[in-house]
């Protein structure tokens, strides 16, 4: 027999082709149902997942929102801070060095010691951390080593005045910059300036100044003498900015208040967030105005505590060690307030 006998004819050869090609649409069809079962078994159990995981998420976003409030806060506060301690010292002409000897001495000890410097400028908005690379005080001049962020190198490079803080021997140093031009010291790229004209060394405080929070205000009630020409004496109240067992910074009173420098005003009224209230003297020392964030001016005023001590510094001691520790707290993330 030959072997076309086994050959398929065009029909058979069709319904083979057709089953093949059914077997495929067949087994697709298969595992197409297997995918829409495997898509709906997904789809509940996700769901499922949403009902446990949405409470999770939406505390973790709280919780993130709060810790960014936190940073901004501190943040913000750091800024203030900085522009009541630069306000207030330039009153302070006694711990200001003018000779070149010394404040070529104090940037060479920062050299020597390796003290890091912070470079403000900007309203205190930007900084910049470095140390002094060399001083020539032949040239009147003194080398800062870079930045480690380029950007806000070149931003440095444009601004006329920075304000410099760092610390030597636990005493803060302080000096104005007037600009930075760039130049290629020892094979570095470097920060070169004029040196400053002075030097302010603030060896007076003894205390630790806390910043007063946002989410705990602080108040300070003031008794006005009744006025000259007759009429009751009243009480003005105002924010407290910041405060130490030495003194306190706050927001002026309005303008038609009588409040000048070296005036005292006594059995003042300073209420805190923990309880209990402090009465003390106050003695004006300095009045300056401080720039917001939003271009606004606001007053300030910082004022001395006068023959302070006893109870009332142990209370607001007290009060300081705790809020300080809180603060801490939270920047660790070690609690929710």
């Amino acid at each position: 027999m030959g072997d076309h006998i086994f050959e398929d004819d065009e029909r058979t050869k069709t319904l083979r082709l057709e089953v093949v090609e059914l077997k495929k649409i067949l087994q697709n069809e298969v595992l197409m149902q297997k995918k829409t079962l495997l898509a709906k078994a997904i789809e509940q159990r996700e769901a499922q997942l949403r009902v446990v995981d949405a409470p999770r998420e939406a505390l973790r976003k709280e919780e993130e929102e709060k810790r960014q409030a936190q940073l901004k806060e501190a943040a913000e506060q750091r800024k203030a801070m900085l522009r009541i301690e630069l306000a207030q010292t330039e009153e302070d002409s006694k711990y200001h060095l003018h000779s070149q000897a010394e404040i070529v001495a104090i940037l060479r000890s920062l050299k020597d010691s390796n003290a890091t410097v912070t470079l403000y400028f900007n309203e205190g908005d930007d900084l910049l951390i470095t140390s002094v690379f060399t001083v020539e005080e032949d040239e009147d001049q003194v080398v800062l080593h870079m930045g480690a962020n380029a950007a806000i190198n070149k931003h440095a490079l444009t601004v006329d005045k920075l304000i410099c803080v760092s610390h030597l021997d636990k005493v803060r140093v302080q000096f104005v910059l007037r600009g930075l031009k760039s130049a290629l010291y020892r094979g570095r790229q470097s920060f070169l300036a004029e040196l400053p004209e002075s030097i302010l060394r603030l060896q007076r405080r003894e205390y630790f100044r806390l910043t007063i929070p946002a989410r705990s205000p602080v108040k300070c009630r003031i008794p006005l003498p009744a006025p000259e020409g007759g009429g009751a004496a009243k009480t003005v109240e105002v924010d407290v900015i910041d405060i130490s067992g030495g003194g306190l910074g706050m927001v002026m009173p309005p303008e038609d208040v009588d409040f000048n420098i070296d005036m005292v005003f006594d059995k003042c009224e300073i209420e805190l967030p923990s309880g209990g209230t402090i009465v003390a003297s106050l003695r004006v020392r300095s009045i300056f105005d401080v720039t917001r964030n939003d271009g606004a001016v606001s007053r300030r005023a910082g004022c001395d505590f006068v023959n302070f001590a006893g109870p009332m510094l142990s209370m607001l001691q007290r009060y300081i060690i705790v809020e300080e520790r809180e603060r801490k707290a939270r920047e660790a993330g070690l609690t929710k307030k």
